[in-house]
Order: structure tokens, then sequence, then C-alpha cells
């Protein structure tokens, strides 16, 4: 098969002379998808960027490094070129999906507008021209409406149409090249299938080349042709994808196969990539919960109404919410799966009391949960949270220290200080954090230690409830297997009751002993996990297990 893109000896170094991207070769085939995959910190996005010319100054290449692209027949150094060539490439020949939409469109111009930029520098199309194959782009991305989404801001777009709004700005130009960095993080699971679908659609349609980027091994499954593995900067191991999926040469590549639950895969322990397992536990069944019948929740007919006035005046009321109804029993976990804008975390925040719902009645054993400021401190330290986004759970100007001893003081736990930090000590090694981080800051840590923070932080006043809001969602899937290790864990020492919101079915499966699936607002399933995967009833189930 021909090379598009060929990279020979390709290192990476910063100016502390630390190897990022250590002596690489790899291969990106015409017309064909190829997939890099690796943890956080493995080298694949310096990859991808290199490739596109978009490493920062701070960052050099070694002297034998090589990014060869074959273009018109020619062959093209893509790290001896200058800026006004870089031009002619980028975006028109070379082009590039970035992992987060709303970081890379601009929040106070229209999408159309934006899409419309790229044709303006890389045609000499009028306006009417380039706003028609604006038009035209958005409708073969699956927009029933285009002309709506031409004239939307971002953040008036859910997030899977941001991403194809991406997409659409990635081919309006018919680029070659096709470079997709983590194209369906954090999305849904019927929303990532649809962008993966897309993708190779327009691969297709388009005859482009297209390098995905993912820390989701079994996420390419069904779409890549060749897999190049990578950890520590390095290429671990490559080969066609049946090839690695079926007998998978390194330790790192099977544990990364093995770190994420599937419907039938549910081993007593998730194994983790930075952690030595016994590989007879992967076929070692996870045990059952124990489940006692005192509940501890209790949800009657809640309904939340979102009102909006038409540009007459006139009132429109629209269901969040509606008939929810449901119970939890002590040590229970109860997973809330759905896709985005189900209500999943209206239900939570409503429990919470951080929204008041228009009627039904939401019970803490049998005391009526009110707004948050109308609770009394032991019922608000009952029930805690655990936000979805690590980096915003913890006040970024305060140490460790300082915020969960406030935190310890606001509810009157512990007598002095040195009682406070013996909580303090344990909880953090019950979260398997070491007490000599206390006097760090949060941007000092990475994604998985906020996430363990968050999860200490709500444990420290010792809640009877944990409302657990996409946890895992943002982070690797070794990671992802590490939290949910810890959180199965702190459940079994001290008799936890979740609530696991998601829209990862799988992992909910795994993780719950019961489900809630909720879809526009309504429950349309409700009871164990096994009857759920194994019997689904309603068609918005079905669709959600057949997205895997």
């Amino acid at each position: 098969m021909i090379n598009k893109i060929k990279i020979e000896n390709l290192s990476i170094f910063n100016s502390e002379k630390d190897i990022l991207v250590d002596n690489i070769n790899l291969n990106i085939r015409d017309n064909a998808i190829t997939a890099i995959i690796g943890e956080s910190g493995s080298g694949k996005t310096l990859t991808a960027h290199s490739i596109m010319g978009l490493l920062p100054p701070t960052l050099k290449f070694s002297l034998e490094s090589k990014i060869l692209y074959y273009y018109n027949h020619h062959e093209v150094n893509l790290l001896k070129i200058n800026k006004k060539q870089w031009r002619t490439l980028r975006s028109k020949k070379i082009s590039m999906i970035f992992q987060n939409p709303m970081s890379s469109l601009h929040p106070l111009i229209k999408c159309g507008e934006q899409i419309a930029e790229v044709l303006k520098v890389h045609t000499n199309y009028s306006p009417t021209k380039r706003k028609e194959n604006v038009i035209e782009i958005l409708k073969q991305v699956g927009f029933d409406n285009a002309a709506r989404i031409y004239n939307a801001y971002p953040h008036q777009l859910s997030g899977g149409e941001q991403q194809r709004v991406m997409i659409s700005m990635a081919m309006i130009t018919n680029p070659e090249i096709l470079i997709a960095d983590e194209p369906t993080t954090a999305l849904d699971a019927q929303i990532q299938l649809e962008i993966i679908n897309l993708i190779k659609e327009l691969k297709t349609k388009f005859h482009c080349t297209v390098l995905f980027i993912s820390h989701d091994l079994s996420l390419v499954h069904s779409f890549a042709d060749y897999i190049y593995v990578m950890k520590n900067g390095k290429i671990v191991e490559h080969g066609p994808t049946d090839e690695i999926f079926e007998n998978p040469a390194e330790e790192y590549t099977q544990l990364l196969l093995k770190c994420k639950p599937t419907l039938t895969y549910t081993p007593y322990r998730l194994p983790t990539l930075h952690q030595k397992y016994d590989f007879n536990l992967f076929n070692t069944k996870k045990k059952s919960n124990k489940i006692n019948d005192n509940i501890v929740l209790n949800v009657k007919n809640l309904n939340v109404i979102h009102q909006n006035k038409t540009i007459w005046g006139q009132k429109v009321y629209n269901h969040i919410l509606k008939n929810i109804n449901f119970n939890v029993k002590s040590n229970e976990c109860l997973g809330i799966i759905g896709e985005s804008g189900s209500g999943k975390t209206t239900l939570l925040k409503t429990i919470l009391g951080l929204i008041k719902p228009d009627n039904g009645l939401i019970e803490y054993k049998g005391e009526k949960l009110d707004i948050i400021s109308n609770r009394t401190k032991d019922l608000f330290r009952s029930i805690q949270w655990v936000q979805q986004n690590p980096y915003t759970s913890l006040p970024p100007n305060m140490t460790i220290s300082k915020h969960f001893n406030a935190i310890l003081k606001l509810h009157n736990i512990g007598k002095n200080a040195d009682e406070r930090n013996k909580i303090i000590s344990e909880t953090l090694e019950l979260c398997q954090m070491p007490v000599d981080i206390l006097d760090r800051y949060p941007h000092q840590f990475s994604g998985g230690q906020l996430q363990r923070l968050a999860i200490a932080q709500a444990l420290l006043v010792n809640p009877e409830i944990i409302l657990l809001d996409e946890p895992v969602s943002s982070l690797d899937v070794s990671i992802q297997a590490a939290i949910i290790n810890l959180l199965n864990d702190i459940k079994e020492d001290k008799k936890i009751t979740y609530l696991f919101i998601t829209h990862d079915i799988m992992l909910a499966n795994y993780f719950c002993d019961s489900l809630i699936v909720l879809y526009k607002g309504e429950i349309v399933e409700h009871g164990l996990s096994k009857d759920i995967i194994n019997k689904p009833q309603h068609s918005y189930t079905k669709l959600l297990i057949n997205s895997y």
C-alpha cells in the first residue's frame, strides 16, 4: 500500500532536554485509517501536532527526524518547510479535528462564518459561494437544518453537533489527510458511534487518508485498518487491527484491552497500566454486592419543567424530568444512564437541592429533601457529590490541607487540629493518595489524582450517599479502571450508597447493581443491571447496547 505520510526517526525534546517522543517510525497509508493508541503523555498528540506543524517553539526535533509527505508525486519533509508553505498545506491538504470543540470554536462568531473563514483563506470564492459551500458540507456531515447550524453560536449546540461543525471545518477544502485527535472523548456512546461512522463515510466520499488518535483501544476496533500503540514516547507495538486485537504481543497492549469492562467481561478487579496484575483475575467474575432492604433515598412523581418565553411573549413549557419514581437501598449502586440532554444531571442536581422541582417529592430516610439552603448540616453532609470535571472540583487558590480543614470545620468534625489532620490522613490513605501532597495546589496534580482528591473531599464528612456525575468520562481508560477499583473498595469498606451517572452502559453494567435508563426526561427502564443488559425492553436501551 502507498504511504501518504512516512515518519522516520522522530524525536521531540523540551527545553530541559527531556525526550517526549523517542525515535519513532510509522507509516500513514494512503486512503486508509491509521490509529495511534496510548494513554495521556504517551506522545500520540505531539506526533499528530508535529504532522500539522503545530508544536510550540519550546519543543525541538532531533536532526535525524523526518516527516515525509507525498504530495503531487513529490516527497516533502514537513519539518523543513517555511511558514508560507505551511499556509498552503495546513487545512487545505492536511486538516485536523481537535479534541475539545468548545476550545477550538470561537464563542462569539457564528459556526457557519468560522467554517467559511477556511475557504476565505484558501480560495477566491465570493461570500455567496463560500456560504453555499458551507451549507453543503453541513448537510454532508448530517445536519438536517444546515441553515440553523450556520447561524448558531457554538454554545447553542450540543457536544455532538459541535464536533460535527469541527469536522465540517476540517473537510471544507477536501483535504488529502484528516487527523482526528480524540474526537469522541466524553461523548455519549451513540454519538461516538455517529462521529466514527461519519468519519468513515467522509473518508470514502472524499478519498482522504485518516489518522485517528485515541486512548481507547477498543474504540478503534471496528474501523481502523492499522494500529500503532505508544507508551512513554515510544511505539511498543504495531500491526493490522485484527492482529493487534486477536494476538497482542506486548503486555501493555493486553492491559489496554483489559482496562475497560465489556457487556460480557466483568472481572473481579479491572487491571491498570501502572500496577502488576495476575492475568488470572481477568477470568474471575466480579462479586455481587450485598444490599440490605433499608431504603435511604426515595423519589416520587418528580417533575422539573423548564419555562421559556417566545419572541411574542408566549410561554413554552418543556419537561426536563417527567414523573420520575425510584428508590435506592442502603449500600446499593444505582446507575442512571442516558444520552446528553436526557435529564441525568438535572436529576442529580434536584436531589442535591440545587434545582427546585416543580412538583414531586424526594426523601432521605423519610425526611423531605428541600433546596440546599433549607437543609440542616447533618442532612447536607449525608449526601455528597463528585463532579464530572476533576479540574473544577477543588478551589484553585487553596492548598489541599487548607481546603479539607475548612470542610471539617464547617461541619464541626474533629475537636482540634490534630483530630482533623488524622481524619484527612486516613481519608487520603483510603483514596490511595500520599499525605505529603497536602501543601500542594490543585493545578499541581494530574486528572486521575484530582479525581481521587474529589472523592476524598466527598468522603471527609462520612456521607451515606455519594452522587457520582460521570466521574471517569474524561479520563484515560487505565485511570478510569483505577478510579472504578477505588470506588468499589470504598463501597466495600464504608458501606456507602452510590448514584452513578454515566453515558457508558458497559461501565454501568460492571459497576452498578441496578440501572435506570433515562430518555428525554422519562424513565423508560428500571431494574437489575443484568436483567436490563441481557433482556432490554425499550428500543432506546437496545440502541445503547448495540452502540458497543
